[in-house]
């Protein structure tokens, strides 16, 4: 099997500077280079930060409004059609957002703004942060690094995770590309007999781990852009661990090995050594990488059209909620104490990312943006981040026919809920 030299080159300079950028702390500069930067254009356009959110929202609202009216602009072009053709709530939540945005700039409404005055200034941070992210972050993700790693880590599935050892590409998906991407991939090789009801399960749920580009994104919005790099490790380690544990625990463990189509057995590569291998699978995805930065900077602009606004109207609901009455509190109490339990200082304070975990993964930094303590927020993050609860992933483990049930789901939750805290405690001193 022939490695090309051209492409080792390529996807060795490529990770190297990727790594280098995103994971090395300059000791010069006190966090990576990448943290730095972002950081200096962050503090350049903060000021103009709610006249950027309302030109961003105001033009998505006025294409969702074309897209309901069936606009032919709109239904000529994929990209347009798929983000704005017949979308009623998010029509609701960018009306929401732009009253929010204009009562912040316009309108004295001292309750109001007080509540949406962060939002604002961690919504003009994501903004900038996501576009400057999105045009760097291919350095690790689409030259080889995935591909290298998928190689060394299949040996180790069965044992530990009880999945066969190609469910390994589920992990990189998640981490590189999309948790939305993983999701669906499991769910279409469940449909086509590749595994069984119990493993397609396991790989969803225990195999599926928080993005990269959506973990540095939370660090840079809680302040803690340059202790990304430990986090991940420690939200992998955590991960491995409570997927581990979950993978042997009711109801998994109850689920039966049932296939939807006739079982395929799982190829295994055949190659002089595993180096050699990896090697030439790096090599294949460097060469057929070819970088786009109008796509990137659209891909990433299009995509925040479905948080950013969420986040300005319901984020300020929600603070509002937290900062007038006692709801969210009363009703996540009991995980605050367990938090406590496990040495998790301000506990019942933080408990409400629970809650807020539901609705979106960048939610909880709602609450944790206000805790001042980063050993709190970090292993919080961890807890949180590992969970992937958020409403996408769901719906989609539900929309597989025959995979799953929402009964089996929320089953499995509660049991990751109760396992990651330990997980997070215990490990949270090998990395921090």
């Amino acid at each position: 099997m022939k490695i090309e030299k051209r492409g080792v080159i390529k996807f060795l300079a490529c990770t190297c500077i990727g790594i280098v950028l995103f994971a090395v702390n300059i000791p010069a500069l006190g966090k990576s280079a990448f943290s730095w930067f972002s950081g200096v254009c962050e503090d350049f356009l903060e000021p103009a930060y709610p006249w950027i959110l309302m030109a961003f929202v105001a033009v998505s609202l006025v294409l969702t409004v074309m897209g309901l009216g069936e606009n032919g602009f709109i239904l000529k072009n994929p990209r347009f059609k798929r983000t704005f053709y017949k979308k009623k709530m998010q029509l609701v939540t960018l009306t929401v957002s732009l009253a929010v945005l204009v009562c912040y700039q316009f309108v004295p409404v001292p309750f109001l703004n007080d509540q949406s005055e962060s939002l604002v200034g961690m919504c003009g941070d994501m903004f900038v942060f996501l576009i400057l992210a999105k045009m760097t972050l291919p350095l690790i993700s689409d030259y080889g690094f995935s591909e290298l790693l998928e190689v060394f880590l299949r040996p180790i599935m069965k044992p530990l995770l009880k999945v066969p050892g190609c469910a390994v590409i589920h992990m990189m998906a998640s981490s590189f590309v999309s948790v939305t991407a993983s999701t669906v991939m499991a769910g279409e090789q469940y449909q086509q007999g590749v595994y069984s009801r119990r493993e397609a399960v396991t790989t969803i749920t225990c195999l599926t781990i928080p993005t990269m580009f959506v973990t540095m994104l939370i660090c840079n919005t809680v302040g803690l852009e340059s202790e990304w790099f430990h986090l991940y490790v420690y939200i992998l380690a955590v991960c491995l661990v409570a997927g581990v544990i979950v993978a042997r625990l009711f109801p998994i463990c109850r689920i039966p090995e049932s296939y939807a189509a006739e079982r395929q057995a799982e190829e295994e590569p055949d190659h002089e050594s595993r180096i050699h291998f990896a090697l030439h699978q790096a090599s294949n995805r460097a060469l057929r990488t070819r970088y786009n930065p109008v796509d990137n900077f659209l891909t990433i602009v299009f995509s925040m059209i479905s948080f950013i606004p969420y986040i300005l109207a319901w984020g300020t609901v929600l603070k509002l909620i937290l900062a007038y009455t006692d709801i969210m509190n009363i009703l996540t109490y009991p995980y605050g104490l367990y938090l406590e339990l496990f040495g998790i200082e301000q506990g019942t304070q933080v408990a409400p990312v629970l809650v807020l975990n539901f609705l979106d993964v960048v939610m909880p930094t709602v609450v944790l943006t206000e805790v001042a303590d980063p050993s709190v927020v970090i292993r919080v993050l961890c807890i949180t981040l590992s969970q992937m609860v958020y409403i996408a992933p769901l719906l989609l483990t539900l929309a597989s026919r025959g995979l799953s049930s929402l009964k089996e789901q929320m089953g499995i939750w509660l049991v990751r809920v109760i396992v990651l805290v330990p997980c997070a405690a215990l490990l949270y001193p090998v990395f921090f």
